[in-house]
C-alpha cells in the first residue's frame, strides 16, 4: 500500500513538473524576453546583452560584458515565470512572473529592479505569420472604407447572379426609346 501511494505522488510531481516546465511555442519572443530581463537585472541596455544559443526546450543563454569581462546567464522562460541564473555569479538569480497574452501572442512583464531605475513594462511579440499580418491589415482600415468594400462586393455578386437583359446598363438606342 505504500509503494503505491508513493508511486502515485511521484506520477503527479512528475506530471506537475512537466506541465510547469513545457516549452513556449513562440521561441522568439522567449529569447527577446530573455534578453530583455537579462538587461533590466544588470541595469544595462538590451542592444549590451547577446543572444548565444539554445540550451535545451525553453532555455537559453545569453552573454554580456560584466563585472570586467564576459559573463553568460541561463534564461527559462516557462508558462507564467521566466527564471534567470549567472553560469559564473550563481547569486544573480531570479524568478520573474509574467503573462503571455495568446490573442497578441506577447510576453509581459512588469520587473523593475530597486537598484535600477528603469520601470517600463517589458512586451515581447512573437513574429507573426503571414495570414495573420494580412488579417491585421484588414481591420486597421477604417469602419467606412469597410463598409463601403463590403457593398461594393455585395452589389457586384448581385449583378453577376442577375440574367442580363438586352438594354440593362447600356445605352438606349434612338429607336428603343
Amino acid at each position: 500500500m505504500r509503494h503505491i501511494m508513493l508511486t502515485i505522488c511521484l506520477v503527479l510531481f512528475m506530471g506537475l513538473f512537466a506541465g510547469l516546465a513545457a516549452a513556449s511555442d513562440f521561441q522568439d519572443m522567449d529569447i527577446c524576453l530573455g534578453k530583455q530581463i537579462v538587461a533590466r537585472t544588470l541595469c544595462k541596455d538590451p542592444i549590451e546583452i547577446n543572444y548565444v544559443s539554445k540550451v535545451r526546450d525553453n532555455i537559453y543563454l545569453f552573454s554580456v560584458f560584466y563585472a570586467n569581462k564576459e559573463t553568460h546567464f541561463f534564461v527559462g522562460v516557462y508558462n507564467d515565470m521566466i527564471r534567470v541564473q549567472g553560469k559564473e555569479f550563481h547569486t544573480i538569480t531570479r524568478s520573474i512572473p509574467y503573462h503571455f497574452d495568446a490573442t497578441a501572442k506577447c510576453g509581459v512583464v512588469d520587473y523593475s529592479p530597486p537598484d535600477c531605475l528603469v520601470n517600463e513594462r517589458i512586451v515581447c511579440c512573437s513574429q507573426k505569420t503571414v495570414e495573420e499580418e494580412l488579417d491585421e491589415k484588414f481591420w486597421d482600415r477604417p469602419i467606412p472604407d469597410l463598409l463601403e468594400e463590403d457593398m461594393r462586393n455585395a452589389l457586384q455578386s448581385a449583378n453577376a447572379t442577375q440574367p442580363s437583359t438586352p438594354g440593362d446598363g447600356q445605352p438606349k438606342t434612338p429607336a428603343q426609346q
